[in-house]
């Protein structure tokens, strides 16, 4: 065999080879579909927390609700009886009492954490405005500065708005994915993803996977991938273990309060959340 046959043979088994390193070192993170995704999921993840509120009375050994304390810009309040159990689903009630207006809002803190993994629910949303509902991770951690989002990140899955004002028309419908880090201060960063929605979003079951590995996020809205973040673009991959919270609040970003639409709820029908065996 002489110098060139060896040159033909040679190059091809590498190229053969390295296709083959990359594909596996890709195929335990993020998949390319959202089949690919949920095949991946059944084989290779365990899962570490499940609530399908089927009780009458939210679950303690699962949640906590949020401390009653004013939220945002525009006198909104966490108010306790704002979430609460009906019909199978969590519920997070926005609404107007006298002069004041409250919103609910749970979370796993001291309960349930995790870093990394694959969390999937399903939900339905009223519409309203001066509002919007979120499901999001927290950690303690993210107060820390100086690291980047590494060390520590609020990562906001869903924000659903029907009514941003700084938005043009036709745009003010929207679920914001996006990443916050080196606190709220002074040195406080973010990035974030707009998914455009309307009217016929609303009042329907929608069902979320969202994907979290050491690259980095991706968000699978009724099997549409429509966020996929690269860690490196967001402040570095957050690594901090983080609790869950499931919440609504007025503000400013909600656009001008509309009372005819309250009270507006958010239903949560279940949530999953599973990590690499």
């Amino acid at each position: 065999m002489n110098e060139s046959d060896m040159f033909f043979i040679i190059i091809p088994t590498l190229v053969l080879i390295f296709s083959f390193v990359c594909c596996a070192s890709s195929s335990n993170l993020g998949q390319e579909t959202y089949g690919e995704e949920m095949q991946f999921m059944e084989k290779n993840y365990v899962q570490t927390f499940y609530d399908d509120f089927s009780g009458t009375k939210l679950d303690t050994k699962k949640w906590e609700k949020c401390p009653e304390w004013q939220r945002q810009d525009v006198g909104g309040y966490w108010k306790n009886d704002c979430s609460y159990l009906e019909d199978g689903n969590l519920v997070i009630e926005c609404k107007k009492q006298g002069n004041s207006l409250y919103s609910g809002a749970v979370r796993t803190k001291n309960k349930f954490k995790q870093a990394e993994g694959l969390y999937k629910f399903r939900f339905k949303a009223e519409k309203s405005s001066g509002l919007w509902y979120a499901i999001w991770l927290m950690c303690d951690e993210q107060g820390r500065i100086g690291k980047g989002a590494t060390n520590g990140a609020e990562i906001d899955i869903i924000e659903i708005l029907a009514n941003d004002p700084w938005q043009e028309e036709g745009k003010k419908q929207y679920i914001n994915s996006a990443v916050h880090w080196d606190g709220y201060g002074d040195s406080h960063k973010s990035k974030g993803s707009k998914y455009f929605i309307n009217d016929e979003f609303f009042n329907q079951w929608h069902e979320c996977v969202f994907v979290w590995d050491s690259k980095g996020y991706k968000l699978y809205l009724d099997e549409e991938l429509i966020w996929d973040a690269d860690g490196n673009d967001y402040g570095g991959t957050n690594t901090v273990p983080t609790y869950i919270k499931i919440t609504a609040e007025f503000g400013t970003w909600g656009g001008p309060i509309d009372e005819s639409l309250l009270p507006a709820k958010m239903y949560v029908d279940y949530i999953a959340a599973y990590k690499l065996k």
